[in-house]
């Protein structure tokens, strides 16, 4: 019984006390009701399950159960999930619900949803066995590691990268006797709640094949202080580049991270998964292109089919979602592809954009993304880490066809590029404005403002010795200049200077050097 007395009949743990994150269960049977509880934002879902692994809290492998409540419908879920990979659900891989890789696999069965202050509050129900090859067993002789995590749903309500998950390891003992390790509920409803939402021994029943959905019954809270409104997330500002950067036309597509809540969803709207396209340094940038003109995209977003949560490959279409390979056939009426792709004979379209892996990596034991209060500041925290191999070459010029807006995406999975904004020409004079110029001043030469007054002097021995101690430091500090520009306008071979792209003068000329390693 979920709730008669918290302290005898029911066991809890918290799971993340910033959300105030529980799980309370029961064991009746040959199963087992669990409760979820978090403050969720809307749009969000919660989880818990096995670990992946028998003896450590881990993702890959893992048997969770995935919950959440739509607030603007007020319908609950639960579903059974595998995590397949690290990576969004793409076909029959990444963390998809089970019935993605096998029909009449879902084993969680949903017995109640509510919204309780602010709270979500799900129930649901599933067996102590593992029902099929996707689920893991639940444990009552002894602890288990169990993992869980907290974050976004897409726009296909399936899970996307989460902001909370499990760190370290956490262990649970599902069958020992009932000890309550939370906090008292706030609320006498969510008491009265309890009592009706799970009964003292629920019967075992067969799971649907379907997703549980349950209509939920809005609850009249008790009166709670109207709570601070939730600060709007701002964008970090990442610089575009411009028509006439880079000179050369080469752009460096790689792999990074999202961000945090000011990256990739903050700047594109759209939820993605932890993982996004880096142009030539720069996370998801709005690219300029100009028609007529041939562009070299260097692709290094990973190579192998085998391993769908490290291979990205690279294409240009007119579609802002991505990930055409999982399209539907109803889904790809539409969707024009402009580079990236070949067709065979039958038919088939297979990515040319493929390359060795380069991943933008965060420093492990730094800040998290959200403590960085720019993106220049994030992006000097990660380092470029490239695998063994060669990077892929795609080229591509826009037309007169070529529409004025276009994307650059992932051919295997959903949102993780941006825009391409295609022009029929370009304003060079913006690009001369806004170059770097190079000039050395000498310190004393930093005076106040000074007035001419002619005069006539004949100059002494002294004043002449001055005046040549003067010209040998001036002639110095333009060899320091020319071997500078020379460094930079050289090609010093594997490990090379990327380029230069500097911000236009009213982004106070800040200077980003990226390097290859």
């Amino acid at each position: 019984m979920l709730a008669a007395a918290y302290h005898s009949k029911l066991n809890c743990e918290v799971l993340l006390d910033e959300l105030a994150f529980e799980v309370r269960w029961a064991v009746a049977g040959d199963s087992i009701v669990l409760q979820l509880v978090a403050k969720l934002e809307d749009g969000d879902y919660m989880s818990f399950g096995i670990s992946g692994h028998p003896t450590r809290s881990q993702m890959v492998g893992g048997d969770v159960a995935v919950a959440y409540i739509n607030q603007t419908t007020l319908r609950g879920c639960a579903e059974d999930y595998y995590l397949d990979a690290k990576s969004q659900c793409a076909g029959d891989h990444g963390s998809c619900p089970d019935d993605r890789f096998a029909e009449n696999t879902n084993s969680v069965r949903l017995l109640n949803a509510a919204l309780v202050n602010g709270y979500s509050i799900v129930t649901y129900q599933r067996p102590l066995r593992a029902a099929d090859r996707l689920d893991l067993p639940v444990l009552t002789n002894t602890s288990q590691p169990v993992i869980w995590a907290i974050g976004p749903l897409n726009d296909g309500n399936t899970v996307s990268y989460h902001h909370h998950y499990t760190k370290g390891d956490k262990f649970i003992e599902f069958g020992r006797p009932p000890v309550w390790n939370c906090p008292m509920p706030d609320s006498e409803e969510e008491h009265r709640r309890d009592h009706e939402e799970a009964p003292n021994n629920p019967r075992p029943s067969p799971p649907s094949p379907h997703k549980n959905e349950h209509q939920v019954t809005a609850i009249k809270p008790r009166p709670v202080p109207t709570p601070k409104p939730v600060p709007k997330v701002v964008p970090w500002e990442i610089p575009g580049i411009q028509c006439y950067e880079p000179p050369d036309g080469v752009f460096y597509a790689q792999m990074g991270p999202t961000g945090g809540k000011q990256g990739y969803s903050a700047i594109t709207g759209h939820v993605g998964w932890g993982i996004a396209w880096y142009i030539n340094g720069l996370l998801v940038p709005e690219v300029t292109l100009v028609r007529g003109r041939k562009y070299t995209f260097v692709v290094e977003g990973g190579s192998d089919p085998e391993q769908p949560a490290r291979y990205h490959p690279f294409y240009i279409t007119n579609d802002p979602v991505g990930g055409y390979y999982h399209k539907s056939d109803e889904e790809k009426k539409g969707v024009e592809i402009y580079a990236g792709v070949r067709r065979t004979r039958s038919g088939e379209l297979i990515p040319t954009g493929v390359g060795r892996l380069c991943n933008w990596t965060p420093d492990a034991a730094g800040p998290e993304a959200d403590d960085f209060p720019s993106f220049g500041a994030y992006q000097r925290s990660l380092t470029l880490v490239c695998e063994e191999g060669s990077p892929g070459v795609v080229t591509w010029t826009p037309d007169r066809n070529t529409p004025d807006t276009v994307y650059y995406q992932c051919f295997t999975h959903r949102h993780l590029g941006w825009k391409i904004r295609v022009v029929d020409e370009c304003d060079l004079a913006e690009g001369e404005e806004s170059r770097l110029i190079e000039s050395a001043v000498l310190p004393d030469m930093f005076s106040e403002e000074s007035a001419q007054v002619p005069a006539r002097l004949a100059p002494d021995d002294h004043f002449l010795d001055e005046r040549k101690k003067f010209e040998k430091i001036i002639n110095m500090i333009k060899k320091i200049i020319t071997i500078s520009v020379a460094l930079k306008t050289s090609s010093p071979g594997r490990s090379f200077l990327r380029g230069i792209t500097c911000i236009r003068a009213e982004r106070s000329m800040n200077c980003r050097y990226l390097s290859c390693k």
